[in-house]
């Protein structure tokens, strides 16, 4: 790729302040149970849905715990907890070991509901299976709710009515006075750059000014880009299998290879744009959430340049005070796995419904053993909400219950369909915008 100077135009700037503190794991300590993730995330919810309610139900019926239902005396009780589907299709290691024995061959899924599937609510101490108007299509584990309804007896519970945490309050969208975009990218794919090289270099001209793209954007307008995740690669790289659990799987010569382009490629953005990059899932970081900023090592070019900005996934930022929140795309991609829901956007709605940003965590989602909070609840409602290396471009305004709106983005892998999204921040618009020549 040949160099670019940025002394061509004259970009609009926002003030920029990166929200992800909570997302930056700075404990190592790996002894902990997973349990108490779930725990702690009850107990962190409770007050929430004390909160939702009391004005969904007043205090007409009894807020009871689960182990006490039996013990109560209203024919209607309220019960809060998490729930958990029982499913015969979730990959379980037991499963993957007998195949390997050549015991019980499992077969190769992409979705993992069944009609078999089984609703449960529990908390610290019992659980309870779900029956009534509370359906598991759409639901996962690991969402807390509180359900009205009463004992069936035989360890089943009838849902009459339920309530999730819904959207949380939504700070003033600031006012922008002129049209000023973001442009978000995922999954570049780099270890297949004869796709996107051309690409690649169009849309580095285009932010230089070089040349001309789309012709209601000035690229002088474009203030900042964000890459989430997989640019490196967006599958997995195929390793020869090893009857050693501890040896350490070097890396391949065209990882390396991918990241030296990314990181030419960086220096040439950094030169011209403030750009935050993401690690993805196959990209070379931690592999469990949240995923830690990409080390600057790997980068001796654009690392110094100060607009070369790492950040972890999830992430989290404020432009002006608009709020922008997102991840690569694991936990809307394991939330599609795991239920009945198609669109991302749907995916992504549902969790600022739940109030958490990746509720299959820990349960088919890999995460770090929290003990004393759990890192992805949310306690705001962000302005837009983003998912990285998804099939295809997708994005709506979502509603919340007081006038909260939450610009929805499915941003797609420019790998493989050659498309951006361009957000304007003064009216949340987006669209995107193909590199295809």
């Amino acid at each position: 790729m040949p160099d670019v100077k940025g002394d061509f135009i004259e970009r609009s700037i926002t003030n920029y302040e990166n929200l992800s503190k909570k997302f930056i794991n700075t404990s190592k300590n790996y002894t902990k149970q997973y349990c108490s993730i779930y725990l702690i995330r009850l107990e962190q919810m409770r007050n929430i849905l004390s909160v939702k309610i009391k004005e969904k139900w007043g205090e007409e019926y009894p807020i009871v715990k689960l182990h006490k239902i039996s013990e109560t005396d209203s024919e209607k009780c309220i019960i809060l907890g998490t729930l958990f589907k029982e499913q015969k299709l979730k990959p379980s290691i037991v499963k993957q070991l007998s195949e390997a024995n050549q015991l019980l061959p499992q077969p190769v899924l992409s979705k993992f509901t069944d009609e078999s599937d089984i609703l449960f609510i529990e908390d610290e101490l019992q659980r309870y299976q779900v029956t009534g108007s509370l359906q598991g299509d759409g639901l996962v584990t690991g969402i807390t709710c509180a359900l009205l309804g009463q004992d069936n007896g035989n360890g089943k519970f009838c849902v009459f009515d339920y309530t999730f945490a819904d959207f949380h309050s939504q700070v003033q969208r600031p006012i922008f006075q002129d049209d000023i975009y973001v442009l978000l990218l995922s999954g570049l794919d780099l270890v297949n750059l004869e796709k996107t090289n051309i690409l690649l270099q169009i849309l580095t001209h285009w932010l230089s000014g070089l040349i001309k793209l789309d012709e209601e954007v000035d690229s002088k307008q474009i203030t900042r880009v964000l890459i989430a995740g997989n640019s490196v690669r967006t599958v997995p790289e195929k390793v020869k299998p090893t009857i050693s659990m501890t040896s350490r799987i070097q890396e391949s010569t065209d990882t390396i290879e991918a990241v030296r382009i990314f990181d030419r490629f960086l220096s040439q953005l950094c030169q011209i744009i403030e750009v935050d990059v993401m690690p993805g899932e196959n990209d070379p970081s931690n592999h469990i959430l949240p995923q830690q900023p990409l080390h600057y090592c790997m980068f001796p070019k654009s690392s110094k340049y100060n607009s070369s900005n790492q950040v972890p996934n999830p992430y989290k930022c404020s432009l002006n005070g608009l709020q922008i929140l997102g991840t690569s795309g694991q936990p809307i991609r394991d939330i599609l796995r795991f239920s009945e829901i198609q669109d991302p956007l749907d995916a992504l709605e549902n969790c600022l419904k739940w109030s958490h940003l990746a509720p299959t965590a820990p349960d088919t989602l890999g995460c770090f053993p929290f003990y004393d909070k759990d890192p992805f609840i949310l306690h705001e409602c962000p302005h837009v909400f983003f998912a990285g290396n998804q099939e295809k471009f997708g994005t709506r305004i979502a509603q919340g219950p007081v006038g909260q709106q939450v610009r929805l983005i499915s941003i797609p892998e420019f790998g493989a369909t050659h498309e951006a999204c361009l957000l304007n921040l003064k009216n949340l618009e987006c669209t995107s915008i193909s590199f295809l020549s």
